[in-house]
């Protein structure tokens, strides 16, 4: 809060007893500094200054230095108060607790008198002007300052202001105040409003209005740039702005004056100050034209590599043409010389007689790397010439270095159908050329829009015109696809039975992709999204149609089927029933009676013709025979008939035989072997010899042994064999061998 007059002199009393013999870190302002030493504190680089004067009231300018939350560490100072301590009066350094109480009783000023008018206000005391004559090497001049008042919070949006201006005239400067040569260079950022604790303040205080500030300007006041400093213990000003720049655009070599002027308006008692950064009125920059060379789709300064290189053009710093000059670099940045880019000199002469010099940025070809850049750092001219041990850069250019032409196809992928026109769009950087392949679409425009039949790829080629031969052209390749027309093959119209659910297939083609399908109706069928698809119904007329549609482009084609179901035939009569018995080699007839085109008798191997429809086969064995008919529709009825054989009783072996060569009783062999499946059949003399032995049941003994006759006698025998019933029997015994 701000205390009055009274209380605050009452409180400085006090705290100089309080802090007498204390040792306190603060700002310090040493005071009585002529007009050309606190030009010499605040100019820095690339300005010359002459005629400076000052005034001001006692001890109200001067220099400062110490730590405080200004955001400036040193610099000078021009004060409506008194910027260092005496007794009963406290300097810049104290807390904000007490008051600047130094009434000066001088005169006003008669540019500021003109500004506080032209807003209203009263006119202006204890005024505090530093003038001086400035010629500055660049194209512009900037220094850095903090604002601050006592005035602050208490009178924020009041009727009386202490007023300040930075106020620059010479060639080529254009005014914004009420003096027609005169600009006041201390605005608010962004805006053309003057600075003044009605424009930079954190709301209306307790003694001001908003309508004040906003009479000024809408936005005012702004708050951003405003520093709260009631609590503060390094300054003594209750509010103070963040530190500004005040800049100008100024012709190079040419002479300016430059006035920073501070009052109080009205009253004396609540002073102001300007705190000015040291060295920071400069105008080193460097003029440049900076010429890109192109190829990348950005508004930075770059170049391709291989291609059309970057150029900056450096204006020299001095006044004097004639003499040469020489520009000092400091290169740097993530590109690589000799890699990137080719390697440039550390200088750049201009030589006597011209203003400007030329550097180049070459991109050199070698494997991709991303985007790249390289500083070129201007040195201080000044500190170069005088061998300074620190050289600061007062200017810096990055030029970006690409790996290849810009080009991109933005177009997303499409997918579409036959016959469709679909547009894609190509994008290069300006400058380049460019071409479509195929050539028919060379139209001229980077957007072309085919008419697709089916898929191909269209190419984008970029070229940079007149670059060198090293440039290579950059390629960019869109594929359109095209989902043709689905085919369908199915089944034509067609009457089916309905024994069973029947297959409905479907092919598609091409058949290359994953098709989607949907029968309408479905009633019938299995599912509704199949191909292959299967029915099974009561008997009907059944009109199906089938759509079968592209996965992305939705391509459809349709087909329709007709399905008409019937009732299987059935075989009205089988002969001979199932069950029947039959004398082994009795010839049995099968008959059959039905609506069918085709039969088929199984077990087919049994049969020299499976595929009548009556059929006749010998008795042998136990047997289960099928017959299977199909009708017109395809429709099938299978009948099983069990046929069973009667067979002979089992052989009875002979006990004696005579082969003596009349035709009778000749062979001893196995009777009704016509029956069985002989396994084994042998004959053994007394001692054990085998004298004969076969599987054959058509053959016997004949009575010899190798080839010579078995003397009589009584032989020994064993059979084993498999009836027709698939009995296994065995028969041992004696027979006897008759001469």
């Amino acid at each position: 809060m701000k205390f009055n007059f009274l209380q605050k002199s009452l409180i400085a009393s006090f705290c100089l007893l309080l802090f007498s013999n204390q040792v306190r870190a603060q700002l310090v302002g040493t005071p009585n500094l002529s007009a050309q030493q606190l030009v010499d504190i605040l100019v820095g680089p690339g300005v010359s200054t002459s005629n400076a004067t000052l005034i001001c009231n006692t001890n109200g300018s001067g220099k400062f230095a110490g730590p405080s939350n200004l955001g400036i560490d040193s610099g000078i100072i021009l004060c409506t108060g008194r910027i260092d301590n005496a007794p009963g009066i406290n300097g810049i350094g104290a807390p904000a607790s007490l008051q600047m109480t130094d009434i000066a009783n001088t005169a006003g000023d008669a540019d500021l008198n003109a500004i506080s008018g032209s807003f209203g206000m009263a006119t202006t005391n204890d005024a505090c002007v530093l003038e001086f004559d400035f010629i500055p090497k660049g194209d512009t001049i900037k220094f850095d300052y903090v604002f601050a008042s006592e005035e602050y919070p208490e009178y924020a949006c009041g009727t009386v202001n202490d007023i300040f201006a930075l106020l620059i005239s010479g060639p080529g400067i254009i005014s914004n105040t009420p003096m027609p040569t005169k600009r006041n260079v201390a605005l608010v950022p962004g805006t053309n409003t003057p600075i003044m604790i009605n424009t930079i303040a954190n709301g209306a205080g307790i003694f001001g209005t908003l309508t004040n500030c906003t009479g000024i300007d809408p936005n005012a006041p702004f708050a951003q740039y405003y520093v709260d400093n009631v609590a503060g213990q390094t300054v003594v000003f209750d509010g103070f702005t963040t530190v500004l720049t005040a800049e100008a655009i100024v012709t190079p070599c040419e002479t300016y004056r430059l006035k920073l002027a501070i009052a109080n308006v009205s009253d004396g008692i609540y002073d102001s100050g300007i705190f000015f950064k040291a060295g920071s009125l400069t105008s080193t920059a460097v003029a440049t034209l900076p010429t890109s060379g192109l190829g990348a789709n950005t508004n930075k300064l770059h170049t391709v590599r291989g291609c059309t290189p970057a150029e900056i053009k450096y204006k020299r710093t001095d006044c004097d043409t004639m003499l040469p000059f020489t520009f000092h670099l400091d290169i740097g940045g993530t590109a690589v010389p000799g890699v990137h880019y080719e390697p440039i000199a550390n200088t750049l002469p201009v030589p006597p007689g011209q203003s400007t010099a030329s550097l180049q940025v070459k991109g050199l070809l070698g494997p991709y790397s991303g985007e790249r850049y390289v500083v070129i750092g201007i040195k201080h001219p000044d500190s170069v010439l005088v061998g300074a041990s620190i050289i600061p850069i007062i200017q810096r250019d990055t030029v970006y270095i690409y790996d290849s032409l810009y080009i991109n196809i933005p177009t997303p992928p499409v997918t579409v159908c036959p016959n469709t026109t679909i547009t894609i769009q190509g994008e290069t950087a300006p400058g380049c050329d460019f071409s479509w392949d195929p050539v028919a679409y060379n139209n001229g425009s980077l957007t072309i829009s085919p008419n697709m039949l089916t898929s191909r790829i269209f190419t984008l080629k970029v070229t940079q015109p007149n670059a060198p031969a090293t440039c290579p052209p950059a390629y960019r390749r869109y594929l359109a696809t095209v989902e043709q027309i689905p085919i369908i093959q199915m089944p034509t119209d067609t009457t089916i039975c309905l024994a069973d659910s029947v297959p409905i297939s479907v092919m598609v083609s091409p058949d290359s992709l994953i098709y989607n399908y949907k029968w309408t109706p479905a009633t019938g069928l299995r599912a509704d999204n199949l191909g292959t698809n299967f029915f099974y119904g009561p008997p009907g007329i059944y009109n199906y149609t089938l759509r079968v549609t592209t996965p992305v482009a939705g391509c459809y084609s349709e087909k329709d089927l007709t399905l008409t179901a019937v009732l299987p035939e059935k075989f009205t009569s089988v002969l001979p029933q199932s069950g029947t018995t039959y004398d082994y080699d009795e010839t049995i007839d099968f008959k059959v009676a039905g609506n069918f085109i085709f039969y088929s008798w199984e077990p087919s191997h049994m049969f020299i013709d499976p595929f009548i429809q009556n059929n006749s086969i010998k008795a042998h064995e136990n047997t289960t025979y099928k017959v299977i008919g199909t009708d017109k529709y395809g429709c099938k009825d299978t009948a099983s008939i069990d046929i069973n054989v009667i067979f002979p009783n089992k052989p009875i072996m002979p006990n004696a035989f005579t082969p003596n060569g009349d035709g009778r009783n000749d062979v001893f062999k196995i009777p009704g072997n016509q029956f069985i499946k002989l396994t084994k059949f042998q004959v053994f003399n007394r001692w054990g010899q085998e004298m004969f032995n076969t599987i054959d049941p058509q053959k016997g003994w004949d009575g010899t042994f190798k080839s010579q006759p078995a003397p009589q006698g009584v032989y020994m025998y064993i059979v084993v064999a498999e009836l027709p019933n698939k009995e296994i029997v065995t028969y041992k015994g004696d027979v006897t061998l008759i001469r």
